[in-house]
């Protein structure tokens, strides 16, 4: 009977050291869990923390090399650069600080991305504006070239008006054909076979804007054959027209014009052979352009 009594209060003993030591198992158990789960969650904020440092400092150097690719294209295109690379840097400097400082893995980790996600709002924002500097320029250079060829035209087409205005003019054209009687004596004649000289009085017109000095006068008379008059051995030769074509002359004279009106006659004598009836065309050259032109005709 007293064992019995004795072994009560042991057996309650073990029951109590057996429930102990299963609360001190869960306990354990719990807190091995606990620390567990503290370690993944540390190491993936680790993970998280230098995936963060990476993407923005690989942003970073994008953001500099893709902006700094438009250098050098036009000089507002330049300004916005040195001052996006300004922003930038005080950026850089800004999370540079930042890693140095915070303590903290998950708030630097949330600050990182914060940065992150301004630094590519930053990157687009100056790539807009130099894509609409870009865009500016090129029309300007549009423009420019097109105003540069109205320009080219328009001094073209001022350099034509202003060297056709300045070709000198003739005018009151008179042709007179004459034929020899006696040793000195010419009288007027209409009669082709005899005719020995053919005689053109004109006048070289006053010109305000043309150069003066010394001006070639050449006078072409061409028969009704086709053929221009003229013997070299008597003073005819070529000249070149102002678009550079040779043509023969009859004869010529050099005058001192003064931008005046001035009044010149040149003849050609014809004494070995006959003039041919006909329509003879005459022209007037000064400097190699056309002045005038008329026509004499011979019975």
């Amino acid at each position: 009977m007293e064992q019995n009594q004795s072994s009560t209060p042991k057996s309650k003993t073990n029951w109590i050291l057996i429930v102990l030591l299963l609360l001190s198992l869960v306990f354990n158990f719990y807190q091995w869990q606990t620390n567990e789960t503290q370690v993944q969650v540390l190491t993936v904020e680790k993970e998280s923390l230098a995936t963060a440092k990476v993407d923005v400092e690989k942003e970073l150097t994008e953001t500099l090399e893709e902006l700094n690719q438009y250098k050098n294209m036009n000089a507002r295109v330049d300004s916005l650069l040195a001052e996006a690379n300004v922003t930038i840097e005080q950026q850089k400097e800004r999370i540079e600080k930042m890693l140095k400082n915070e303590r903290n893995s998950a708030s630097l980790n949330k600050k990182l991305k914060a940065e992150l996600e301004e630094l590519k709002k930053l990157r687009d924002e100056y790539l807009e504006k130099i894509d609409a500097l870009l865009v500016e320029n090129s029309q300007l250079k549009e423009e420019k070239a097109t105003l540069t060829t109205k320009v080219a035209e328009l001094e073209t087409d001022l350099d034509k008006t202003i060297t056709t205005a300045s070709v000198l003019k003739a005018e009151y054209v008179k042709t007179t054909s004459f034929k020899k009687k006696g040793s000195e004596k010419y009288v007027e004649t209409l009669m082709a076979k005899r005719t020995n000289r053919l005689r053109v009085c004109f006048s070289v017109m006053d010109n305000k804007i043309a150069k003066s000095g010394d001006k070639d006068v050449f006078l072409r008379i061409v028969e009704p054959g086709g053929k221009t008059l003229g013997d070299r051995s008597s003073g005819s030769s070529t000249f070149k027209l102002a678009s550079g074509e040779e043509v023969q002359y009859t004869t010529s004279s050099k005058i001192a014009y003064n931008n005046q009106k001035q009044d010149l006659c040149l003849q050609w004598d014809e004494s070995e052979r006959i003039f041919k009836p006909g329509t003879y065309i005459v022209e007037v050259y000064v400097d190699g352009n056309l002045s005038a032109s008329s026509s004499h005709n011979l019975k």
